[in-house]
């Protein structure tokens, strides 16, 4: 059927009441997913995580290395912020070594089902699995290697050929032949049963650190802190512990190395050039002495002496911004943001010694030449001396372990496995669940054409809506009587009461009381209505006639309890006559005559003068004839066999047809008779917010 392009407004509550009505379809998602949530948070392995803390000394911190050792605590001082520290301990260079130490190319992961739902997987760590891979032929390169456990010590390790035995103690190497060489293979740590199952694999060099950067993970702890936190998750906490450690120790003896070679390369060029600077100090005493020989005694004045100390101190700080400068030119490039800031300093102290020239320049000749060669003598000896101080701090720091990264703790083993977290895989699996069936139910409810509310239905359609039939007993009698007779108070009945009265009304002024009774589709439910209606009409003392005109598939004789003989087909032939095929039923005035058997041409028969003439003559017997239909959308004989009637309805089935397909059918049942007066019935019909509060299902 065609989907109404016109839809009804469909609010919250009705949605949460179509939900609770469709507990079919929900609880067993709920259950399902439950199930799925517990099989999830067994199946996932315990991971357990382990940290350590590394502090990186700051810049300008005053730490012990600053004090001992001055002016070069700046040049030992960590000069790379903790993001460079951060990424140098991920570095290769690091983690590489830490996987190498550790054997983490190597895995041995248990592959049998049952031991890792039930937490009871053996564990494996091999140090050791060399396969001369070049001497395998390539189809034979990728098939697995395994370990078989016979017992808590020893092994059967496994190719696609082979088996080779072997004894579980730790740290034993043994070589098997293959292939023309040897197959190496070492255990550390075998923790397992009898009859456990581990599949052996070697990782590449690259692929083996980033499974162990995965794993690893390394941040500051707050902001410019220096407190670097790192950590390792593993499904062992010992073995993450040993990694974690091992990752600490590396770095902090990499960093070590680092600044002890730093050292070493400063002391050698120190020593290099402190010739050069004692002899320049020598040559200028002499030069100093030579001259005062030659003019004498000359005393300094006060003014000569100021010019004399400025110079001095100008030519000090040059001095050490040039040392600053060639240490840092060996750690950063040229245009690092350091090395600019030194030279824009040694730029500044040129121009503002020159500055003094002029100063000097206005001294008597004997007073510039004593100043110039006393400056010289007094230059080369701070040089000298401080070049003196920076070779013994720097033989200090070669020859101790000074670093900048302090260990503040280190891993240690944990006993509280961080995931899984069951409750919240159970809980979110439950919740996916439900909402998976609350979607289905809201997919199907959407895919649905079928329209429910009666005053949507009067009001696009102009038909009335007599009654709304809520769902009940699926027959429309009970044994032999119908149910408006067994169970006069059933809310089903009561539906049926209100159609009779607006039928009954609908008729009032009509010299025809026929009633013709179709539905859209099979199973909509229209027997029952015709059934419990003629009921309720003889109930009030009214001669009625039931007539069954589904000639195709009639089935009336089934819910009064009798054989299928001769009937309306049979008279239409002219083989009966009417009162030879009319029942009687247990219900007092009310009359039915069956379908009778199957003939050729239903459709003719029904539209023929001899039916037109049958009712007419039943008219004069009967004081009400319902007649009882084929579904109208299915075939014809709806129309033909309704054609008669003064009052049309048609049973719908509440949300299952569309718009459309109610316009449709009722546009087909009044072709043959437009005089006629139609309305709809809404059977099966459930309650719902959106038409108000209404009386609930039951007994008033």
């Amino acid at each position: 059927m065609a989907t109404s392009k016109k839809t009804e407004e469909v609010t919250l509550w009705d949605f949460l009441a179509t939900s609770v009505k469709s507990w079919r379809v929900i609880v067993p998602c709920l259950i399902l997913s439950g199930f799925v949530g517990v099989f999830v948070a067994l199946w996932i392995r315990p991971v357990y995580k382990v940290d350590a803390l590394l502090q990186i000394e700051s810049k300008g911190g005053k730490n012990a290395a600053s004090a001992m050792f001055g002016s070069l605590g700046s040049i030992f001082s960590n000069s790379s912020p903790s993001e460079t520290e951060m990424e140098l301990i991920q570095s290769r260079k690091i983690l590489g070594a830490t996987m190498e130490r550790m054997h983490l190319q190597y895995r041995a992961n248990p592959i049998n089902f049952w031991d890792r739902l039930l937490h009871r997987e053996g564990r494996l760590d091999v140090i050791s699995f060399e396969v001369p891979w070049d001497k395998v032929p390539e189809e034979e390169r990728l098939e697995p290697w395994f370990v078989k456990t016979t017992d808590e010590s020893h092994f059967e390790l496994y190719d696609q050929n082979k088996v080779w035995v072997g004894n579980g103690e730790p740290g034993v190497t043994y070589n098997y032949p293959y292939a023309g060489d040897t197959v190496t293979f070492c255990i550390y740590k075998m923790d397992v049963v009898e009859d456990q199952w581990f599949e052996i694999t070697k990782a590449r060099r690259l692929d083996a650190i980033a499974a162990f950067r995965k794993a690893f993970e390394v941040k500051e702890k707050g902001k410019k802190t220096g407190i670097i936190e790192f950590s390792y998750t593993d499904i062992y906490p010992d073995r993450g512990t040993e990694i974690l450690n091992e990752v600490a120790t590396s770095y902090l003896r990499q960093n070590m190395e680092q600044r002890n070679e730093e050292a070493a390369k400063t002391l050698d060029f120190l020593e290099k050039q402190i010739p050069s600077v004692k002899a320049r100090m020598d040559s200028a005493l002499i030069e100093l002495n030579k001259y005062r020989n030659q003019v004498g005694s000359v005393d300094i004045n006060t003014e000569t002496r100021m010019v004399l100390e400025r110079r001095m101190k100008l030519q000090q700080e040059l001095l050490d911004i040039e040392q600053r400068k060639e240490s840092t030119v060996r750690l950063f490039h040229s245009e690092h943001p350091t090395v600019k800031t030194l030279e824009n300093q040694e730029s500044a102290l040129r121009r503002e010694l020159a500055g003094t020239s002029s100063a000097v320049k206005k001294l008597p000749a004997t007073q510039q030449e004593v100043l110039r060669l006393t400056n010289e003598v007094d230059l080369s000896k701070s040089m000298y001396t401080s070049m003196l101080n920076n070779i013994e701090q720097l033989r200090l720091v070669s020859a101790g372990e000074v670093g900048s990264v302090h260990i503040i703790d280190f891993a240690e083993e944990t006993t509280k496995p961080i995931k899984p977290k069951k409750s919240f895989i159970v809980c979110l699996a439950m919740f996916l669940g439900f909402f998976l069936g609350v979607a289905l139910v809201a997919l199907k409810d959407r895919l649905s054409s079928g329209v429910k509310s009666s005053s949507f239905i009067e009001k696009e359609t102009g038909y009335s809506v007599y009654a709304k039939v809520p769902k009940g007993n699926p027959n429309g009698t009970k044994g032999t009587r119908p149910l408006a007779v067994v169970e006069p108070d059933d809310v089903a009945v009561e539906s049926l009461r209100a159609l009779r009265s607006s039928l009954d009304f609908a008729m009032e002024d009509s010299s025809s009381r026929i009633i013709g009774v179709s539905g859209l589709i099979p199973g909509v439910g229209k027997s029952f209505i015709s059934v419990n209606l003629a009921a309720l009409f003889a109930g009030l003392g009214k001669k009625v006639i039931l007539i069954d005109a589904d000639l195709r598939k009639g089935r009336l004789h089934k819910e009064f309890g009798i054989k299928r003989k001769n009937g309306l087909s049979q008279i239409l032939l002219g083989q009966v006559k009417a009162e030879d095929v009319i029942s009687k039923t247990e219900v007092e005035n009310l009359d039915m005559m069956q379908c009778g058997s199957v003939p050729a041409n239903p459709a003719e028969l029904l539209g023929s003068r001899h039916y037109t003439d049958l009712i007419e003559s039943l008219k004069q017997t009967y004081d009400l004839i319902i007649v009882d239909t084929p579904p109208i959308m299915l075939v014809t004989d709806a129309a033909l066999a309704c054609r008669v009637a003064s009052q049309l309805v048609m049973v719908i089935e509440y949300n299952k047809h569309s718009l459309e397909a109610i316009q449709e059918g009722m546009g087909s049942l009044l072709k043959g008779n437009g005089s006629a007066h139609a309305s709809i019935v809404i059977n099966k019909y459930e309650h719902s917010r959106s038409e108000g509060y209404g009386y609930k299902y039951g007994k008033y």
